[in-house]
């Protein structure tokens, strides 16, 4: 009996564990032709610019609560209208800066992020 209970507990340990070992999704992901922002919080934001490398960027109005915002490398332009070219270059950072429901900023980053 004592075998039993012992088992029981350390499968309801390792349960438990387990559950919370779940790793939070992450609100950017940079794949091999896009990047995809998640609006991962409760409240939309507005005023969302996501900035790749520095100096390309790409504006959304709104970002709904729990939406997802896919944006193809190749949309992603700097202040002279010059594309960002996926063949020749390497995504290194990612920022994105918006304005919450609330009205505090938002800001996240993957990578080494913007310079100022």
């Amino acid at each position: 009996m004592r075998r039993l209970l012992a088992g029981v507990l350390v499968i309801g340990v390792l349960a438990g564990v387990q559950a919370c070992n779940k790793e939070r999704p992450n609100p950017v992901r940079v794949g091999t032709d896009r990047v995809t922002v998640i609006n991962l919080t409760g409240t939309a934001w507005r005023d969302v610019d996501v900035w790749l490398n520095d100096h390309y960027r790409v504006q959304s109005r709104e970002l709904a609560a729990g939406q997802r915002l896919e944006i193809p490398l190749g949309v992603f332009v700097a202040a002279f209208g010059q594309r960002f070219d996926p063949k020749k270059q390497i995504p290194s950072g990612i920022e994105v800066d918006a304005i919450a429901a609330d009205g505090k900023p938002v800001k996240i980053v993957w990578g080494k992020g913007r310079r100022r």
